[in-house]
């Protein structure tokens, strides 16, 4: 036997051929014992011995499974010592039936132990879509739609609007079409803004994944790899990309390498015969060659369904905001001045500018999963590849001094978003699959899901893993997680619980609208004695009033902390960004932007179960916080420390700092105190606005 039967003997695992799998692993492994190891590494008969653990378990022989298992639990290396302790709950000992009794029916797929990769035998399998998978051709046509309008929009403010035609006019002949100037002369001005936006669109087509290109080299040294490359770590990889090119004529996407330290891929390019698929070198490091797989199948399926195509060439020239955010920030952190405090708006342009995006890449996320599945038979690898690079990146990341500019250039491009990994990182650190499943309920049950998520630019994480598992039981296989299976919850009262919940949350909104109304009525009643403005400055003075109630209600009730760990608080499913639950919690302080770059800047604790995020307000309000607060935290970074706050949940999880502790040391953020006064503020500014405007003897007329 040779290497190759190794490769042969995988490949007959991955493609359901379980008998003939053992027996070219088994041979492998009695030949390669004979010649003491001479021809083959340490590492081939280890993965040979795994891989015949699968095909034991698969061909339902348990207790070889269990017997090989066991062997590789006196291996001398930690992590083939933690791979066997992690397979072998899920093999359990069998007992023989008595010979007289009928044969049992085949168990449903929920009740088999846990493969520890199923993977369908047959490619090319169809699977229908998910019911919240909308059609993605109308929601490409819209997004393509909206964005050409406000780039016409946009052309004829800046240029259309400023041509002057006034010397254009008819011939006395035709002075009987006089009266259409007007209309001729504003038509030419849109036809030229049209005619300009047409333009700019044609060399965004060519010049996006060019100014890409050009974004990523510079900032996070992007290089392009061969496809020999990639098959080193996953040969899987190289001939799936191969074929699926094929049968689509399709040229090979160009595949690109970045240095960079967390498990991330991204996909762009404005053609289908110049996509660029980007990985980062952890993510070929620390997956499992199926499950890069997986990977490159997801990205190649935003390629071919189209939608990565719209995003491209309309969010490059947001990419153009950012590169300017990078260059401002770097200024700052090199001079000290306040050009540093240019950054927050030139991020709050940003992150306006991609919102409208977001909906498109979400519909975008759940079809090219499905192309994947499709075209790997393998969803376990997929949810296995999220549930690992969400918990890399979590990991990556914790201590960077500010956000990392790869996770926000490519959030729109990217495979899931960065901003929705905290509870993957929680439910990595578990080995029982059920009880990670467990983190996910939240973004299954909880009827703020649906209305958070809405700040994703993917689906949330458990969404996705919900539709992928529902496709690995389609395909007769169980699920790398176990969804679904936690407590009983009590829907009817969520759901009730939630609107109420809902109005103390948009309470400012709810003011301004009521505000507007009140104003509106008075004005109408008294149309003699109020100005107009006042419906204006009663809507104000409502926002602010619905303000002052959040402190109120948000934070109600004394602080009485239980302490707790941060799994415990995200796989709470009835938590909520509202109702507040004091906690406590202890580990070490992580991560926080260096001055000059307050914007973005993620405070987090991280203990034995995971990350949580803090938000800090000082008690000198928001100049306490980029003066004082925060380069008192800084010292702690890096130190144990016990919080003291209000946890919340949305499609992500904080603590809303009542005050941290390092041994004698306590530093205090006051939230709702600040929410309060501002409130207040806009209140006074409200009325001292009704009463400053220009004719004020309309207010008190007798």
């Amino acid at each position: 036997m040779t290497p190759d039967a190794l490769q042969a003997g995988r490949e007959a695992l991955q493609q359901g051929r379980f008998q003939e799998a053992i027996q070219l692993l088994e041979a492998y492994l009695a030949q390669s014992r004979q010649r003491g190891e001479a021809g083959a590494s340490d590492s081939q008969a280890l993965e040979a011995q795994m891989n015949l653990v699968r095909a034991y378990h698969q061909l339902g022989e348990t207790e070889k499974a269990r017997a090989l298992c066991l062997e590789l639990l006196q291996h001398p290396d930690p992590q083939v010592r933690g791979w066997a302790q992690k397979i072998l709950p899920r093999l359990p000992q069998t007992v023989e039936k008595p010979a007289a009794s009928p044969p049992s029916p085949e168990p449903a797929p929920e009740a088999q132990p846990l493969s520890s990769r199923q993977r369908a035998g047959q490619l090319g399998l169809k699977i229908p879509l998910p019911e919240r998978a909308g059609p993605l051709r109308w929601a490409k046509w819209g997004s393509l739609g909206v964005g050409i309008l406000f780039l016409w929009w946009l052309s004829f403010v800046l240029v259309g609007a400023h041509l002057d035609f006034g010397r254009l006019s008819f011939p006395r002949q035709l002075w009987f079409l006089q009266g259409l100037l007007p209309w001729l002369r504003n038509g030419l001005r849109w036809l030229v803004a049209g005619s300009l936006a047409v333009n700019f669109g044609v060399g965004l087509l060519f010049f996006a994944p060019w100014l890409m290109d050009h974004l990523h080299r510079r900032l996070h040294k992007l290089r392009w790899a061969t496809l020999g490359e990639i098959e080193r770590h996953s040969p899987e990889t190289a001939r799936l990309l191969q074929r699926l090119c094929a049968q689509k004529q399709l040229k090979l996407p160009r595949l690109g390498v970045i240095p960079e330290g967390g498990p991330l891929a991204f996909v762009y390019g404005t053609l289908p015969d110049g996509g660029r698929i980007v990985v980062t070198q952890a993510l070929l490091q620390q997956l499992a060659p199926d499950e890069i797989a997986a990977v490159y199948a997801q990205a190649l399926g935003r390629i071919l369904n189209g939608d990565i195509l719209i995003l491209t060439l309309l969010g490059s020239p947001v990419q153009l905001v950012y590169l300017a955010l990078e260059q401002v920030s770097q200024l700052a952190n090199k001079r000290r001045d306040l050009i540093g405090h240019v950054a927050p708006l030139l991020y709050l342009i940003y992150t306006v500018l991609s919102y409208p995006l977001f909906f498109l890449c979400r519909l975008g996320t759940y079809h090219a999963d499905h192309f994947a599945v499709e075209a790997t038979g393998n969803p376990n690898g997929l949810m296995a590849a999220l549930l690992k690079a969400a918990a890399g990146l979590q990991e990556a990341h914790k201590n960077d001094r500010r956000p990392s500019s790869l996770l926000h250039c490519t959030r729109l491009f990217s495979f899931l978003d960065f901003k929705t990994t905290a509870a993957a990182s929680a439910a990595s650190r578990l080995r029982d699959p059920a009880q990670a499943g467990q983190v996910f309920l939240w973004d299954q049950l909880n009827p703020w899901a649906r209305w958070m998520q809405v700040n994703s630019s993917h689906p949330l994480l458990g969404h996705r893993f919900q539709v992928l598992a529902g496709y690995a039981q389609r395909l007769r296989l169980l699920p790398e997680l176990s969804l679904g299976s936690g407590p009983k919850l009590d829907g009817a009262r969520l759901q009730s619980r939630f609107w109420l919940d809902l109005a103390i949350y948009a309470a400012e909104v709810s003011g301004m609208v009521i505000g507007w109304l009140l104003g509106l009525i008075l004005y109408l009643a008294l149309p003699d004695r109020l100005d107009p403005k006042v419906i204006a400055a009663t809507a104000v003075v409502g926002y602010g009033l619905g303000l002052g109630s959040k402190a109120v209600l948000m934070y109600r009730g004394s602080l009485s902390p239980q302490p707790t760990d941060v799994l415990h608080l995200l796989a709470d499913p009835e938590a909520d960004p509202c109702r507040s639950q004091p906690v406590e919690l202890e580990g070490e302080l992580v991560g926080l932007g260096q001055a000059g770059y307050q914007l973005g800047a993620e405070l987090k604790l991280q203990d034995a179960t995971g990350l949580m995020p803090l938000r800090f307000t000082s008690p000198l309000g928001p100049v306490g916080n980029v003066f004082f607060g925060l380069k008192r935290l800084r010292a702690l970074m890096g130190q144990r420390v016990k919080v003291v706050g209000w946890f919340r949940r949305g499609n992500t999880a904080w603590v809303d700092l009542a005050y941290v502790q390092a041994g004698s040391q306590q530093l205090h953020s006051r939230p709702r105190l600040w929410l309060a006064l501002f409130g207040l503020g806009v209140v006074l500014f409200g009325v001292w606005g009704a009463f400053s405007f220009p004719n004020l003897r309309f207010y008190l007329r007798r």
